[in-house]
């Protein structure tokens, strides 16, 4: 009997510094955190990171704590290291990314300073901006001190405003970039990065030989016309100027007496689709740009022939904003699902 009530009264005390335990000693579970590295996917939003991984693409939520160090400029083909833990949803989440950056900066006139608001586009790298506004395209460079401390990271797609200034290489360079509330659908440009004072003007026309990428000869019904192409021209929708095609133009009257292209847009064909590519069949091919190469595929004269190559939305064009007959160009591609090679990259 005696053993018995030892027995319970062992327990007892056993069960009592158990639950005392948990009272004033209460346990934190921790969700476990991985880390992965790897490369940004081009389908990388605001929301979610897309990371090519040794073992495949990862979809990971990007959560507004995300702690960002090294470099804010998540961008597609970026090496990035991204620390995550399995949220209640089941998805992976974001707490920490990391990466790294290294650019120069000229000189900078800080009497040219103007604010701009726009949405950063396809093409966007860690040394150069590309921002959508009201009047076309803006590329501006971004230095190794641009401040980055209003933004939590810069991603395709996303609503920014963006402090700049002319630097004594002709760019503009980025001061400061901050964002924007994605429920501001507009965006805006200040007068100083615009077209002076002056309206702008439309006119459509065909493409004239003797164009370059810098300057476009435009055949109208009044005459040969000359237009400036610069970095504020916007050409998403017109990448291709050979002899012949039908495009139309928004220009503007700079202080320099030109008139200057803020927009131009192929009047008879548009970009090919977008498919699903095929990573491990990517090469680069060089050639001339044919004649026959129209908006949406690449006829390019190669030592092999000539090949056909989509150009669709997603290629970049940074390096080369547009393609002009008979021009050397370099072009990375990938087999597309419709058993076409598209353009990723033009250089």
């Amino acid at each position: 009997m005696k053993k018995r009530a030892l027995s319970i009264f062992t327990v007892a005390i056993m069960l009592f510094s158990m639950f005392a335990g948990v009272i004033l000693f209460p346990v934190r579970i921790v969700a476990a955190e991985s880390t992965f590295s790897g490369t940004v996917s081009d389908k990388t939003n605001a929301e979610m990171l897309y990371l090519n991984t040794s073992g495949g693409t990862m979809e990971i939520k990007i959560d507004s704590n995300v702690a960002v160090s090294g470099t804010k400029v998540i961008l597609p083909g970026n090496s990035v290291v991204a620390t995550c833990y399995v949220g209640s949803d089941e998805y992976w989440h974001v707490s920490k990314l990391s990466g790294s950056t290294q650019v120069g900066k000229p000189a900078i006139d800080q009497s040219t300073k103007a604010t701009v608001k726009g949405r950063i586009a396809k093409g966007t790298s860690e040394e150069l901006l590309y921002l959508v506004v009201d009047n076309g395209t803006m590329q501006i460079k971004m230095d190794a001190d641009t401040d980055l401390s209003g933004t939590t990271m810069l991603i395709i797609g996303k609503q920014v405003q963006v402090v700049c200034a002319r630097g004594s290489d002709a760019y503009m360079h980025a001061l400061s970039i901050s964002d924007v509330a994605t429920a501001s659908s507009s965006v805006s440009s200040a007068s100083s990065t615009s077209s002076g004072g002056s309206s702008a003007n439309y006119v459509s026309g065909t493409v004239e030989k003797g164009t370059t990428a810098s300057m476009l000869y435009l055949g109208t019904s009044g005459g040969t016309m000359e237009f400036v192409l610069d970095l504020a021209t916007d050409a998403s929708g017109c990448r291709v100027l050979i002899p012949g095609q039908s495009i139309s133009v928004n220009f503007y009257r700079e202080s320099d007496a030109w008139n200057h292209t803020s927009k131009i847009v192929n009047n008879s064909s548009k970009a090919a689709a977008e498919v699903s590519l095929d990573a491990s069949s990517k090469t680069t091919v060089t050639g001339t740009v044919d004649g026959a190469t129209t908006e949406n595929t690449l006829f390019l004269n190669t030592s092999g022939g000539t090949m056909q190559i989509r150009l669709d939305a997603s290629t970049n064009f940074s390096r080369c904003p547009v393609i002009l007959q008979d021009k050397n160009i370099s072009v990375t591609i990938e087999r597309g699902s419709d058993e076409y090679y598209h353009a990723v990259a033009i250089q």
